[in-house]
């Protein structure tokens, strides 16, 4: 089977006065997955940095990572003690693809511990 993993109906609008607007639908794109793991967790992420649990998935996939928390930030490390390379405000997301030779990445709070929901996918 082919195309197991569909991402659609990202778009992003920036409007604000004295700058040209953007207007942005990123096209749908299909994944096909050669696993059959997938890894739904949510994580206490606390203010000294911890290694993001990685389930029993293939190193490498497909990776949804969402704050939960209402008020603080968490940062994303690519390992431990590597400087943050994504920053996530309360309640935002990101969705990447992680490569296979990431096996250990790290999360810190900011100012209080904050759960963080990660699902990863087999590629």
């Amino acid at each position: 089977m082919a195309n197991e993993i569909t991402l659609s109906g990202l778009t992003l609008a920036f409007a604000k006065t004295g700058s040209p607007s953007v207007s942005l639908t990123a096209p749908t794109i299909n994944v096909t997955v050669a696993g059959t793991q997938y890894m739904d967790n949510v994580q206490n992420i606390g203010t000294a940095e911890e290694a993001i649990l990685m389930g029993d998935v293939a190193a490498g996939g497909i990776c949804y990572i969402q704050n939960m928390n209402s008020t603080n930030f968490v940062s994303i490390r690519q390992a431990t003690g590597a400087a943050n390379f994504m920053k996530l405000l309360a309640g935002e997301w990101a969705l990447l693809r992680i490569s296979a030779d990431t096996t250990a990445p790290y999360a810190i709070a900011d100012t209080a511990a904050c759960d963080v929901r990660i699902l990863r996918f087999d590629l």
